[in-house]
């Protein structure tokens, strides 16, 4: 049977093992977190310089075709791109099935074209 003394101990060892296997992956995560705050301060002054190039004449294909992916954050008070979903859904609205009056040529208004009234018999 074991004593209070050798359980303590084990449990101690167990206990060391683990705690040494938590400071790599405490570690890691504190430069982590410092890496995703870094890249969220970039996200604004690159949505800046995407909508710069946009607005520049280069297309969003063109930006990404070298490499310059939509940004996370637009800057405000610029409009974004209509989606295709939008686009999609006006150009597939009905249109006017009822076409626009057109008055004929040879009407003078309110009077019966010429030769109307007269019939001979």
């Amino acid at each position: 049977m074991a004593n209070t003394h050798e359980i303590l101990r084990r449990m101690e060892e167990i206990q060391a093992t683990r705690a040494a296997a938590i400071t790599p992956l405490a570690e890691i995560l504190a430069e982590r977190e410092d890496l995703q705050r870094q890249l969220a301060e970039l996200d604004e002054p690159y949505g800046r310089a995407y909508a710069d190039a946009e607005a520049a004449g280069w297309t969003a294909d063109e930006l990404a075709a070298i490499g310059a992916g939509e940004p996370v954050k637009r800057p405000k008070g610029r409009p974004r791109r209509r989606t295709t979903r939008a686009k999609g859904a006006a150009e597939s609205a009905p249109k006017a099935s009822t076409p626009a009056a057109v008055p004929a040529q040879d009407s003078t208004g309110g009077e019966a074209p010429v030769g109307a009234g007269t019939q001979s018999s």
